[in-house]
């Protein structure tokens, strides 16, 4: 009598079993700029400031760059090797990559591509080009954007400039 009932549980388990969909409930969400502000944001900051995400270094001469993600660019002086000083901070919302070419650095201000021309010994910037929506959104650290955030459901004119846990 025992044997035939515990048979029985797993198939009843089986036959009741239904499968439902299954609902995914985003742990990021996006940090949201007008384009207005997205245009104004790129500047510099003549004090270094505390390193705190980084992601990408790029040597140039005795320069090094290093991108705080989604915030911007550590200037770092690399003339003493054995002692690199932090020296200013560029803020770039948005940015994840640099580059350098002919003296002007490259970046990523989110969907933009924005050249900017750095006086490295006078610690000065300005922005002397600006590509706009040549590059792709950024996507969630999750590898892409809920359907809520997606741009035809969030306020018009803005873009995605980073990403935060929604915990």
């Amino acid at each position: 009598m025992w044997k035939k009932s515990l048979l029985l549980i797993p198939a009843l388990l089986f036959t009741g079993m239904s499968f439902v969909d299954v609902v995914y409930y985003p742990s990021y969400k996006p940090v949201l700029m007008t384009r207005s502000n997205l245009e104004a944001s790129v500047a510099l900051h003549p004090q270094a400031l505390p390193i705190e995400y980084p992601t990408k270094l790029y040597v140039y001469q005795t320069w090094i760059f290093l991108v705080e993600k989604y915030k911007g660019l550590h200037l770092i002086d690399n003339t003493d090797p054995k002692n690199p000083v932090r020296t200013a901070f560029l803020t770039i919302p948005g940015c994840q990559d640099v580059a350098v070419a002919n003296g002007m650095l490259y970046v990523d201000n989110a969907i933009d591509l924005v050249g900017v021309s750095v006086d490295l010994d006078a610690l000065t910037a300005h922005e002397v080009s600006r590509v706009r929506g040549v590059l792709p959104e950024l996507v969630g650290p999750d590898g892409y954007i809920p359907s809520a955030y997606r741009r035809k459901n969030r306020p018009d004119h803005t873009e995605i400039v980073a990403w935060i846990p929604s915990n």
